[in-house]
């Protein structure tokens, strides 16, 4: 187990960790999409649908095994475009990608916070605090508004050009925020993206696992907003295992 004591710098993964990110937080998106483009199926049909080809973007965006190799960067929004123009080819409908992409990047601008975080957040005030999210600028931006909160820095993987766990944009939150990988401590809701990238960048790591469930394996389908984990990957274990943040604090002052 990680010592905390050399801990100068606490770093949050967002969608998911500090705000609500769930299939239940998708729907509505999903269901104006077919709405408003009149579409011939159901929100669940789409939804379906359009995950496979959104899950496969997350398992193929990063080569762990040369990150420098990897495919060309895409943003979410242009990621989620592509998802949506390949879900309505193989549904036979002409549907509009890109306006589907801009009403599910629109929402994330506001997603809300889990009841705990503010007061979590406002118990950690002896840190600074950050953000380092697989996310566009955009609306992890306007979430971070929309919630009343501030971090800095804040780096997404739309400025690092990189995805969570490549570590290269941990690296890139080392050096924007000045500081050693021992000496920060990440905590996140994935155990790939997070708790196995800041691992292996030489983070110490906390997991927030709030429905208390056993976490995601290799070769399991993730929930919304995390990377599957490939089969191969020998996965590393986080340092703490919490279900809220309001554990946080007193994991620090221990």
């Amino acid at each position: 187990m990680e010592s905390l004591g050399n801990i100068r710098i606490v770093a949050f993964d967002f969608f998911g960790t500090l705000a609500r990110n769930g299939v239940e937080d998708w729907a509505p998106s999903i269901a104006r999409i077919v709405e408003h483009q009149r579409l011939p199926f159901t929100a669940e049909t789409l939804w379906t649908e359009w995950r496979k080809y959104e899950v496969t973007f997350r398992g193929s965006r990063t080569n762990m095994d040369d990150p420098s190799s990897s495919p060309p960067f895409r943003s979410y929004w242009e990621a989620w475009r592509d998802a949506f123009a390949d879900t309505f080819a193989t549904l036979g409908v002409s549907g509009d990608p890109d306006e589907a992409a801009t009403i599910c990047v629109d929402s994330h601008c506001t997603r809300n916070a889990f009841p705990e975080v503010t007061q979590a957040l406002d118990a950690l005030q002896a840190y600074p605090l950050a953000i380092l999210s697989n996310a566009d600028d955009r609306f992890l931006d306007g979430s971070i508004a929309h919630n009343g909160w501030s971090f800095d820095p804040v780096l997404s993987s739309e400025s690092a050009k990189a995805y969570k766990p490549d570590p290269r944009i941990f690296q890139e939150f080392c050096r924007i925020a000045g500081v050693e990988p021992h000496q920060v401590l990440y905590v996140g809701d994935s155990p790939y993206d997070d708790a196995h990238g800041a691992k292996l960048a030489g983070m110490s790591t906390v997991l927030v696992n709030r429905s208390g469930a056993p976490v995601a394996r290799p070769g399991q389908a993730p929930p919304p907003g995390q990377s599957p984990i490939p089969v191969s990957t020998a996965l590393l274990a986080p340092d703490y295992v919490v279900e809220t943040l309001a554990e946080l604090a007193p994991l620090l002052r221990a």
